[in-house]
């Protein structure tokens, strides 16, 4: 039995590596591209869009039940219901 909160920890350690990645993307569009209009308005729509999915998934998330357990390797019964 694995309790739900481990996938919790595993989705923030990947959210962070995203957020470092996301850090440097940023970084980079404002450092080397061309000073236009273009580069402002895609970089505020990359963070737009990151901030929406990120909010999304955090309202979802606080709505999981964490103290459930997950069987990986449960029994198969097959023709059986529940």
């Amino acid at each position: 039995m694995i309790p739900l909160v481990y996938f919790l920890i595993a989705w923030l350690v990947l959210v962070g590596l995203f957020g470092i990645g996301a850090l440097l993307t940023l970084g980079m569009n404002l450092r080397y591209s061309v000073a236009t209009a273009g580069a402002y308005i895609s970089t505020g729509l990359f963070v737009v869009v990151s901030a929406s999915a990120l909010i999304a998934c955090g309202l979802y998330i606080a709505t999981v039940d964490w103290t459930q357990t997950v069987e990986l390797f449960a029994p198969i019964s097959i023709g059986f219901a529940p």
